[in-house]
């Protein structure tokens, strides 16, 4: 008898379809059927009952319901106690971030810092700019990686200058020039991700005085390169962001050139556990060992 089984037979009562259960657990209806009939051949007798109705418990199976919950149960709760040892133990690194930095920096981060130290663990928060900051004030996090300037009280550590760079679709008028001036995003139509996110980008055009004719947002970086690329609109996107983005797109320097800071922000680096103060020191060194 094995806790797949287990979590079969209980999904599969839950659902009342085999069908219903199969797809909540994501296996094929013909695995999740061997399961659940393995686990019969083990008990030796009916669990269920299939009929026009769905599915039902056979007086067998209402005697042992309540006893399989019960293991599958205490399982769920070993798991926990044992993801909170190896928290308080300081093997796991919880870490808040945005998109363009959980996509193109922390895989490749992770696993080289694992080959040195393969106790770590990591939980990712991602969010926007506000919910990262959020993350990281709360305690939620060990630390977050930020955009400079930001309003959290904590130490920073600068980690890389990032571009901000003008997205055309091809065929685009200006696709010939080398740069494109901020102001042509007050000229024609902009597309532009949800203001929490879009905070770098807002500085730019505020610094020079330009309100975008915003016509679509999204809360998805590649979502709006996109629609960039359907003729919807230009956009300022990150150099992250484009580094990781096959999009048939033109990209530009802006002018004026713009940049934002990627730091990581964490309350206090001496109070942080040993693991996590490691961890923040490979960062910077991976940062600048993998940039051009």
């Amino acid at each position: 008898m094995s806790l797949k089984q287990y979590s079969a037979f209980l999904k599969t009562v839950e659902c009342r379809s085999v069908s219903g259960a199969a797809a909540a657990l994501g296996v094929s209806q013909s695995a999740l059927t061997q399961l659940l009939g393995a686990l019969e051949k083990e008990f030796g007798f009916r669990l269920l009952v299939r009929n026009k109705g769905g599915v039902r418990l056979t007086p067998e199976g209402k005697r042992v319901y309540a006893a399989v919950q019960q293991v599958a149960e205490a399982d769920a709760r070993l798991h926990r106690l044992v993801d909170e040892v190896r928290e308080s133990g300081g093997s796991t690194i919880k870490i808040a971030t945005f998109k363009s930095v959980a996509v193109n920096w922390l895989p490749a981060m992770m696993k080289a810092f694992q080959a040195l130290h393969p106790e770590a663990r990591f939980r990712l928060f991602d969010g926007a700019y506000a919910e990262v900051d959020a993350y990281v004030r709360t305690g939620a996090v060990d630390f977050g990686f930020v955009s400079l300037p930001c309003s959290l009280e904590c130490e920073m550590f600068p980690v890389k200058e990032d571009r901000l760079l003008a997205v055309l679709p091809v065929g685009h008028p200006m696709a010939a020039c080398a740069a494109v001036p901020v102001t042509q995003f007050g000229k024609e139509p902009v597309v532009s991700l949800v203001d929490s996110t879009n905070q770098d980008a807002l500085r730019v055009l505020n610094a020079a005085g330009v309100t975008p004719d915003i016509r679509f947002k999204t809360a998805d970086d590649y979502a709006m390169i996109s629609m960039v690329e359907s003729g919807l609109g230009i956009c300022i996107a990150h150099e992250l962001v484009l580094q990781s983005d096959n999009h048939n797109v033109i990209v530009r320097e802006l002018e004026p050139p713009a940049r934002r800071t990627i730091a990581v922000a964490i309350p206090d680096f001496k109070a942080a556990k040993p693991l996590v103060q490691e961890f923040i020191r490979f960062v910077q060194q991976w940062v600048f060992l993998e940039s051009p």
